[in-house]
């Protein structure tokens, strides 16, 4: 849980905060820490955290001796994977500094955050004479918006790095990646064991930090990592929720009622909307979220007929969070909410419809007659095999998607610049051009590349299980295991999630890239009922007459077959051929022990020294203006816009209308001859030759992940960057 309760604790006071463009470390620190430190003791004292429920202890009963050191192992194994995987993290640790996709993005914006405290970003107009025609402020990452930038994402994560800048500037903004993913990793443990057993918990953890999109995404700044936190200890908080009894220190402490407000304060109450505010919150992270929370809809509906005293503090909790999320959008970065709109309408229109659905049948089976009738109804033929019948339906789901290839090519309205890549990667891999494809059919088999067939088989053998057992308790309302009652909501969110991911990613295909959108729920939630299988498995060995260390065995091979084809993907383990006479040699060229992104924070360091403090930076080169404009505005602190495409004698105008405001104007470009040919054209005295020759002033040498579009990503590619810079006015300054 306390991975969730610090990120909360932050993000609570911080988007008010920003709102009002005081983001500023004394009044966050001043209510973050003790608002962290409030909800962590009012936890402590009603045992939210000092009782570990019978139920995580899944499995056949044992001595106590055997739980007890179950829970010593599995307590200690999951922190130990945890650490294990942030250590890792750390030592191929791969910041994006220069801004090529959202990672850039985050840190940018992060970084902006730290130094002033609000948003959006201004553009200051008058450092370039005023509005221009062809002049523009926007870049990878940054909406231009009236007379300034805004992010083209949420701000959860960005106020994150805020923090981290503030700590130990750019070193700790690009450890907070690795930290982030341990932590993650850690919640995840921490929900294997409600749902599968403590035993199973470090197991759940190891499998999720060798999957390559949970290292690719932990070494940098993803927002799906946080995503990941906020819904894994959100599960964890409404799954202790709905526990029944809790041990006290007075003893233990049954069902509370609603006599007074005291009573309102329970450990079930303040379970429930902490957990529901940490879900809610997770669309402060990461807009698509929202698709996630649609399975607390009918969840809620659950509840209240149920007549759970975790419900209304439950739904508080997700609308709090979730109001934050959308104000975040709709107040901080509108042009990015218009840019997802018809994915945020489907959405609404499908909460819309679940919403109404939900509210009729919890007002009709308020009656007692319904009831009644429901029960009786759900008894007989054909209802009672509905469970049968889910579970039926979630296998041929993914029959549906392993065939979908063959039967459907994904292709759809994509901007231009996302073909013009697509396009480009096909014919770097020798693939049929077809900018508009979306590879959106080959997503299961993109599951099959990280985690391996088997899992993908035997994930779907424990789903099918659940899907079961949990519409069997929902239908005749008796759950004496709690299994129904711990899965539920967690079944609800991996399915609905995966079920979206997995027929509309909504994303550039190159691997590993598009793997993000598997990491939030799709892979951890098969690792989940993976982990949970087998769990069953041992369990029937066990019931059947084996022995311990049969049933050891049945669990070993069970998490062997999902962990060894993870590891053969991440550490790209393959046999190679020595030469000729010679024999085959097991190579390992994955990305598990690769660093991309290497030499970036020390290239922009130089870059940054280049330009002079009092300079208006205009960019004539397109791709230096996508990845540099806000990297220049923000960690370099000058004004820069970009200017692509237009005559010389409008490069020449703005440069005069620099120089009439008293600043001093730089050009940067890609090549030394876009500045030169400026220079011969330019009428403008002091410029090009009078001024000094073009000077390389960023050349960088380094690798970056690799894009696939048909096979699992192996070694990184190379990257090479290159600017150069001339002034006007006088001689340019060099690296």
């Amino acid at each position: 849980m306390l991975p969730a309760i610090l990120v909360l604790a932050w993000l609570l006071p911080g988007l008010p905060l920003l709102l009002a463009g005081d983001f500023a470390p004394v009044p966050v620190l001043l209510i973050a820490v003790p608002l962290a430190v409030v909800l962590v003791v009012a936890l402590a004292a009603n045992g939210g955290l000092s009782f570990v429920p019978g139920g995580w202890l899944a499995g056949v009963p044992g001595p106590a001796r055997r739980r007890a050191w179950g829970s010593w192992w599995g307590t200690g194994g999951t922190v130990a994977a945890a650490a294990g995987f942030t250590a890792w993290q750390l030592l191929e640790n791969s910041p994006a500094v220069i801004v090529t996709r959202d990672p850039g993005g985050y840190l940018q914006a992060g970084y902006w955050i730290a130094q002033h405290g609000s948003l959006p970003i201004p553009v200051s107009l008058g450092a370039f004479g005023g509005a221009q025609p062809g002049l523009g402020f926007s870049s990878i990452g940054f909406f231009a918006h009236g007379a300034s930038v805004v992010p083209a994402f949420s701000s959860g994560l960005p106020m994150l790095l805020a923090g981290a800048f503030w700590t130990n500037g750019i070193s700790a903004a690009a450890a907070l990646g690795p930290v982030l993913g341990g932590l993650a990793v850690l919640a995840f443990g921490g929900l294997v064991a409600r749902l599968a057993g403590l035993r199973w918990a470090p197991a759940g953890a190891l499998v999720l930090g060798l999957t390559l999109p949970e290292q690719y995404t932990s070494r940098s700044a993803f927002s799906e990592t946080v995503v990941q936190i906020l819904l894994f200890g959100g599960l964890c908080l409404v799954v202790d929720s709905l526990a029944g009894a809790r041990r006290t220190r007075g003893g233990w402490a049954g069902r509370a009622d609603w006599a007074s407000w005291a009573d309102w304060l329970t450990a079930q109450r303040l379970l429930a909307a902490l957990g529901g505010l940490a879900l809610g919150l997770t669309v402060l992270a990461d807009a698509s979220s929202l698709v996630f929370l649609l399975a607390v809809i009918p969840f809620a509906g659950i509840l209240a007929v149920g007549r759970k005293p975790a419900a209304i503090p439950f739904c508080c909790g997700v609308a709090l969070g979730t109001g934050y999320g959308l104000a975040d959008g709709y107040l901080l970065s509108r042009p990015f909410m218009a840019s997802i709109r018809i994915d945020l309408e489907v959405i609404g229109l499908a909460a819309a419809w679940l919403a109404a659905l939900t509210l009729a049948a919890a007002q009709l089976l308020r009656a007692a007659s319904v009831r009644a009738f429901a029960r009786r109804i759900l008894a007989g033929r054909p209802l009672r095999w509905l469970p049968e019948a889910g579970s039926a339906l979630a296998v041929a789901v993914l029959i549906g998607l392993a065939v979908r290839p063959y039967l459907q090519t994904v292709r759809g309205q994509t901007s231009r610049a996302v073909a013009d890549y697509v396009g480009y990667l096909q014919r770097m891999q020798h693939l049929p051009v077809d900018p508009g494809r979306q590879y959106a059919e080959d997503t299961l088999y993109w599951v099959i590349w990280y985690l391996g067939a088997p899992a993908v088989l035997l994930g779907g053998f424990g789903l099918a299980l659940l899907v079961r057992r949990c519409l069997r308790a929902l239908l005749t309302w008796r759950d004496p295991s709690g299994a129904g009652r711990r899965w539920g909501l967690p079944l609800m969110i991996i399915g609905f999630g995966s079920a979206a991911v997995l027929w509309h990613p909504g994303i550039a295909p190159d691997q590993p890239w598009a793997s993000r959108r598997l990491v939030p729920v799709v892979i951890p939630g098969l690792i989940l009922c993976v982990i949970w299988a087998s769990g069953w498995l041992v369990s029937l060995a066990r019931a059947r007459g084996a022995g311990p260390v049969t049933a050891s065995v049945v669990g070993v091979f069970c998490v062997g077959a999902l962990a060894l084809p993870t590891a053969a993907t991440t550490f790209g383990l393959d046999l190679s051929h020595t030469g000729q006479g010679g024999g085959l040699r097991p190579t390992a060229e994955g990305l598990a022990l690769r660093r991309t992104n290497a030499g970036e924070i020390s290239a922009v360091r130089g870059l940054c020294a280049s330009i002079p403090g009092s300079a208006s930076v205009l960019i004539v080169d397109r791709r230096v203006a996508q990845r540099f404009t806000q990297l220049i505005r923000g960690m370099c602190g000058v004004r820069v816009a970009w200017l692509v495409g237009e005559p010389a004698r409008q490069v020449d105008k703005v440069l005069a209308d620099i120089m009439r405001t008293g600043r001093r104007p730089v050009l940067l470009a890609a090549r030394r001859a876009e500045l030169t040919a400026l220079s011969r054209l330019s009428g403008l005295s002091g410029f090009g030759g009078l001024g000094g020759s073009p000077v390389r002033v960023l050349d960088l040498s380094t690798t970056q992940a690799p894009h696939e579009l048909a096979q699992p990503p192996a070694s990184p590619r190379p990257a090479h960057y290159v600017i150069w810079m001339a002034t006007a006015g006088s001689a340019a300054a060099g690296a």
